[in-house]
């Protein structure tokens, strides 16, 4: 059992919390895609970790992130003029520079650049990778941006959604690790798609084993397919909010899917969802997800209480199982809040199929004490750059180990 304190420590990041401090100094962290921001277009606000910024992408496609309150008299410069590679305050004319610095004061005339000079720089650590951008929000020099897989791969072998989910971002990550939840709560989403194990094995429960990692954990759901065969489902957990998925395989071997479940504040987080092909073009995936729901802000209801968190009982009478109709996320997203902003995880019963919830708990309380204890964090991830595996789902004659199947993640799946 997750006891409340244990709870709070796993599940705060504003202010002190050391959680938060140990995203803030150690890791970057996704907040948008990348065709979010355009050159030269409206500034937009970014919340991380209960800190408030503003990020924009000057008419040459320089990147700027900085405090979203101008240093001034504290207007948004959400509000800001995009001018060049600088944020202008429409309030009182102050201008930053992507590097945060103050460029221009237009009251102060002659005195501008002197007394720009003086005012505290405002600014954060901003890259492009993989579709997504990326805030690096310590004081000390950033690291490289993680050695994750998808980063690797073209344009065309990837594809992103981002939705803001009303509950605390463990809740949404926890969602990614439970492998049995796909049996029930997504079986309206697996006919007529023919691309999921569950479509074989519908109400197989797995047995669960894990392997703990120096990033974090590979688990796998082993279903018995038949007397001459075993299926695995093997996932992996890369600290601290990384879960890869085997997601369309084994139809499609070589796809993969990703959650990231960045905190904004302690009761919201930012679910960032998207698959890669390691070695061609992505396969269609409209099927799962229509085209005309809004990929930087994929989940636009109200997931309220007092509309039963969009829940549609028409469409469940009619055949719908979970009565989410919209997509996948849609679901998850539906029972995720409806557990409240922070979920009480000392109240749970948990059972065996919980393991790597469980464990996962384990290992993030772990990092986050030797944090508290002045040991190195693993901000670089050098750990899943010199041993990662990708996640994989196959059958394979009874008495194979899944240890030896699969593939490391600086090695192309065939």
């Amino acid at each position: 059992m997750t006891s409340k304190t244990e709870n709070h420590r796993l599940t705060r990041v504003e202010d002190d919390a050391p959680l938060g401090q140990m995203l803030r100094r150690n890791f970057w962290i996704p907040f948008a895609r990348s065709q979010s921001l355009a050159p030269g277009g409206p500034p937009q606000r970014v919340r991380l970790l209960g800190t408030d910024l503003v990020a924009f992408r000057g008419e040459d496609g320089t990147l700027g992130l900085m405090d979203e309150l101008c240093p001034h008299r504290r207007a948004s410069l959400a509000l800001a003029r995009v001018e060049g590679c600088s944020l202008r305050c429409i309030y009182h004319g102050w201008r930053m520079g992507a590097d945060g610095t103050v460029v221009e004061v237009p009251s102060e005339g002659e005195r501008s650049d002197e007394f720009a000079a003086q005012i505290e720089r405002n600014h954060y650590g901003v890259r492009e990778g993989g579709g997504l951008l990326w805030a690096f929000l310590g004081q000390d020099e950033a690291p490289e941006l993680p050695p994750l897989p998808f980063l690797k791969v073209p344009e065309e072998s990837r594809w992103w959604c981002r939705m803001m989910v009303d509950c605390n971002w463990l809740q949404g990550f926890e969602g990614a690790l439970d492998s049995v939840h796909l049996n029930w709560l997504h079986q309206g989403w697996q006919k007529d798609k023919g691309d999921s194990v569950l479509e074989a094995y519908p109400r197989l429960t797995p047995d669960y084993e894990i392997e703990r990692t120096d990033y974090g954990l590979r688990t796998c759901a082993v279903r018995k397919a038949s007397e001459e065969e075993t299926h695995f489902r093997c996932a992996e957990f890369i600290a601290p909010f990384y879960a890869f998925s085997a997601s369309r395989q084994p139809v499609i071997a070589s796809d993969c899917s990703v959650f990231i479940s960045v905190p904004v504040d302690d009761t919201t987080h930012m679910l960032f969802f998207g698959f890669w092909d390691e070695i061609g073009p992505l396969t269609d995936i409209s099927g799962f997800f229509p085209d005309e729901l809004d990929h930087d802000n994929l989940i636009s209801d109200e997931f309220l209480p007092h509309n039963c968190w969009g829940q549609d009982r028409e469409a469940m009478a009619q055949g719908h199982f979970s009565g989410f109709t919209k997509s996948v996320l849609h679901e998850d997203v539906g029972v995720q809040t409806s557990m409240g902003p922070i979920v009480e995880r000392s109240e749970e019963n948990l059972c065996s199929t919980d393991l790597a919830i469980v464990r996962t708990r384990e290992f993030l309380l772990e990092v986050i004490a030797e944090f508290e204890a002045g040991r190195a964090v693993d901000g670089e991830m050098a750990a899943y750059r010199d041993g990662g595996n990708l996640p994989f789902s196959c059958s394979a004659p009874v008495g194979s180990d899944w240890r030896n199947i699969g593939f490391r993640a600086h090695e192309p799946a065939e």
